[in-house]
């Protein structure tokens, strides 16, 4: 069996109430060049066996008995990826039947891209929706300007696709302590200062649910502090380049 395009990234951890709903949203793809990565994070409650329930030939299941959270499990599942790309998809979230289709499209049109997301609509621990999160900006030089400007995540993390290859030349999720609850804000910032490309899709690909017992919700002062970190080093490292191309350019010559 060839390689396929893209590797879904879904680390699980006590999300039996929305597993199903969530696992049958990648199944249900128009898209289909794609395989299904469910890396268990020590999961106490049944979302093990609802994983393990479905028999497709597109899911490989990866278990773990502890609990290290996202950036360690996703860490794990890219490493074993076999696509081209990694599809992050998580466990309580639900993608739109054409979300893959449409950020292959994009890919296909310019694989210079490094990552490629898009908007989302948000929804509550009970599947309605509560508000749209369309503030992603499309091209490359605003993403950079919301992060410079705005201080904000330029990509919302559950709707991104990115090169498996260079996430792994830029030394993969980061496990310091410090910045362990932003792995994906200091991912894009790692990227950017390298010279990767990002871009969004001006339509909603997920239903981002707001779970209260989601890390987003659990380690919110947390997240802030981590946040803060991360762009004060990004805005240091992005502000001497700058410097020094302008002091590139008013040199003298030297003839």
């Amino acid at each position: 069996m060839s390689n396929p395009l893209f590797s879904v990234i879904t680390p699980i951890y006590n999300c039996e109430e929305y597993l199903a709903e969530s696992i049958e949203s990648v199944l249900a793809q128009t898209f289909s060049d794609y395989e299904f990565l469910i890396i268990n994070d020590g999961s106490t409650d049944s979302s093990k066996d609802i994983a393990l329930s479905y028999k497709d030939e597109r899911i490989r299941f990866v278990d773990n008995e502890d609990n290290l959270r996202i950036p360690t499990r996703r860490n794990q599942g890219i490493v074993l990826a076999r696509g081209k790309y990694i599809a992050i998809h998580d466990g309580d979230d639900v993608s739109f039947p054409d979300r893959f289709e449409k950020q292959a499209e994009v890919l296909n049109d310019d694989d210079s891209l490094f990552c490629i997301g898009g908007h989302a609509i948000k929804i509550d621990s009970e599947g309605k929706e509560c508000g749209d999160m369309e503030y992603p900006p499309v091209n490359h030089a605003d993403i950079v300007s919301m992060i410079t400007r705005r201080c904000m995540n330029p990509m919302i993390d559950p709707t991104t696709i990115f090169q498996r290859r260079k996430f792994l030349e830029l030394g993969k999720y980061t496990l310091e302590k410090a910045i362990y609850t932003v792995p994906d804000f200091d991912l894009w910032t790692r990227a950017i200062m390298s010279g990767c490309r990002f871009g969004n899709i001006s339509s909603c690909l997920i239903r981002y649910r707001a779970n209260p017992e989601g890390m987003t919700k659990v380690h919110k002062k947390e997240m802030i502090g981590a946040h803060m970190i991360v762009w004060r080093r990004f805005m240091t490292k992005y502000l001497g380049q700058r410097r020094e191309r302008h002091g590139r350019a008013i040199s003298p010559r030297r003839d």
